[in-house]
């Protein structure tokens, strides 16, 4: 039973809780141990995460491995497997190893647990083990049900293992493998500092209310792509984007004009047609007048740059970890092809998208 009870906190729906505390899932990132805990939460520890921190490395430190962590007095099970009388001497007693031995082996993704995350297993842990003998009796442990229950949770556990192993054997790839990424993909580290001058399409502008059908709306929608073409005309001689764009704020009458340095970008951050064109200006060029959904758009290149390797090295590793564990699952999942019976099942409907624990 004893195994039946460890399956059971492996997927039982507590055990989200109970480990909610921990750092968070497998991630492929090259931190210490240290660093991925004042981080799990993108800030730096508080004072009183840390003090906890410390309190429970002192606390550990002064028991030792065979030290009992967890007694229950009253729970034992004779040697011929029948319950004995509940006295002093019945008891059962769980050691620091066998407790961690069980809290590791549940945390998949190996992420350090919270001392709070850790009494509430303790908690769980012993509650379960004080039903295990009562529901021995109950013969439970015969029925179909927990036979049926035990090959599920088999099968889950199995399916949750294997896809740890994939992602500890993925997820530091070679010096050798992010260079070559590198080389094949520099175009995606290529960044360039942009000014940007809009004009919007889509706001309301004093005289909207006069207008009428679409006849009217598209000599409005060419007012405002003339504009546009002016703007464009007078950031080619040179002048101040955030002047440009102030004084197409103000002859629309529209109120404070949005910010015009956007920094660095990369080509991502363009639509596809933008980004082509924006990347192959120099310093100092204007793109043609863009039409957006919503605004007519004309870029300035400030500046633009490479970055180099080793500012992107852990962005590329986690890139290349996400791209050989998606690899490494998908062999083993394309060759099935499952068929629900619809007339059971019903159509088919959206996937419900989660997060994944993995990369």
């Amino acid at each position: 039973m004893r195994v039946g009870i460890v399956l059971f906190l492996l997927v039982a729906s507590t055990v989200g809780a109970l480990l909610a505390q921990t750092a968070g899932a497998a991630m492929p990132q090259a931190k210490t141990p240290q660093a991925s805990s004042a981080s799990a939460s993108g800030t730096p520890q508080k004072k009183g995460a840390e003090d906890q921190t410390q309190a429970s490395t002192s606390a550990e430190s002064s028991v030792r491995p065979e030290d009992p962590v967890i007694t229950l007095r009253g729970v034992c099970v004779s040697s011929a497997g029948g319950a004995e009388k509940k006295d002093e001497s019945c008891k059962t007693v769980v050691s620091r190893r066998e407790f961690e031995f069980l809290s590791n082996s549940i945390n998949l993704g190996g992420k350090p647990i919270s001392m709070g995350a850790r009494q509430n297993l303790a908690k769980a842990y012993a509650e379960y083990l004080v039903y295990e003998q009562p529901a021995e009796q109950a013969g439970l442990e015969n029925t179909e049900r927990y036979a049926e229950i035990m090959r599920w949770l088999r099968l889950r556990m199995l399916t949750d293992l294997l896809r740890e192993k994939i992602v500890e054997e993925y997820r530091s790839p070679s010096d050798a493998e992010i260079a070559s990424y590198y080389q094949e993909n520099v175009a995606d580290f290529e960044r360039v500092h942009v000014a940007r001058i809009l004009v919007p399409r889509k706001l309301p502008l004093p005289g909207d209310e006069k207008l009428g059908g679409e006849k009217e709306k598209e000599e409005r929608d060419k007012k405002l792509l003339s504009k546009a073409n002016e703007a464009r005309e007078r950031a080619l001689k040179g002048n101040d984007p955030e002047q440009i764009q102030k004084d197409l704020y103000s002859a629309l009458g529209l109120g404070a004009p949005p910010t015009t340095d956007l920094g660095q970008q990369g080509r991502k951050d363009f639509l596809t047609d933008e980004s082509a064109e924006v990347f192959s200006l120099k310093p100092g060029e204007v793109s043609k007048v863009e039409a957006e959904q919503a605004s007519y758009v004309i870029y300035k290149v400030i500046d633009r740059e490479t970055l180099p390797e080793g500012a992107v090295k852990e962005q590329i590793s986690r890139q290349i970890a996400r791209r050989n564990i998606e690899k490494a699952n998908r062999a083993i999942t394309q060759t099935v092809q499952p068929e629900y019976n619809e007339q059971y099942f019903g159509p088919p409907v959206p996937e419900v998208l989660e997060k994944s624990p993995h990369p």
